[in-house]
């Protein structure tokens, strides 16, 4: 294997030069495009940064909290739609921006007693505050 000069890489340690690519690694392009969206509501600041590399990654989320005191949850936390393949997805695109993943989980809908298609949850690890 020959050696590539820190010049020539793209920041994440993987040659800028080579012709392969996988949808699911950062690409500048994507992620200026998601920060250009509006979302109604706004994004909690804690949790847009993550929000923004997911969408990015092509995970459409629905529902999103920074987490703590006063919030819907806990943890910072990321809600989408998705079969199983869309789980690891996003996990896939966690992982490659590595974000502060701690869970993945799916639930499914049960309305007027029947299950429905399912959705997932990604939990994040809190920021750690100083101070």
């Amino acid at each position: 294997m020959k050696a590539v000069p820190p010049s020539s890489t793209n920041g994440i340690g993987r040659c800028a030069e080579c012709p392969s690519s996988t949808p699911l690694r950062p690409d500048p392009e994507r992620l200026q495009r998601a920060q250009s969206m509006q979302f109604d509501p706004p994004l909690d600041e804690g949790i847009r940064e993550v929000v923004m590399r997911l969408v990015a990654g092509g995970v459409e989320t629905f529902e999103s909290c920074e987490g703590g005191p006063g919030h819907a949850f806990p943890e910072p936390t990321v809600r989408f739609d998705g079969q199983s393949s869309d789980g690891l997805r996003a996990l896939s695109v966690a992982l490659e921006y590595v974000l502060p993943g701690f869970r993945l989980r799916c639930a499914w809908r049960v309305v007027d007693g029947a299950v429905h298609a399912p959705w997932w949850v990604m939990t994040f690890l809190p920021p750690h505050h100083t101070g």
